[in-house]
């Protein structure tokens, strides 16, 4: 079996709102882990899914759809994470 496509979904969040987000993306099945951080976005979440489709749906349907959350950047992992570039030279 392949191994799971992993996502980062950067999120900007309403003013104040960051841990009603937090709290509601914890909810969503395909989140594996989800962060408050600082700078230029409020939130990281991990997404694993076996397509990039349903990432991305993920993203569009559920996440982007929760109140508060005002901008999202998806970022998807191109190789998987047990890739090493050692073992390749």
């Amino acid at each position: 079996m392949d191994e799971p496509i992993t996502a980062y979904v950067l999120i900007k969040t309403e003013v104040g709102k960051t841990d009603f987000v937090l709290k509601d993306l914890l909810d969503i099945p395909k989140v594996s882990k989800a962060t408050m951080v600082t700078g230029d976005y409020d939130i990281v979440v991990e997404l694993a899914s076996d397509s990039v489709d349903n990432i991305l749906t993920t993203v569009a349907q559920e996440i982007r759809q929760i109140r508060d959350v005002n901008e999202t950047k998806t970022l998807v992992g191109t190789k998987p994470s047990s890739y090493s570039p050692r073992g390749n030279l």
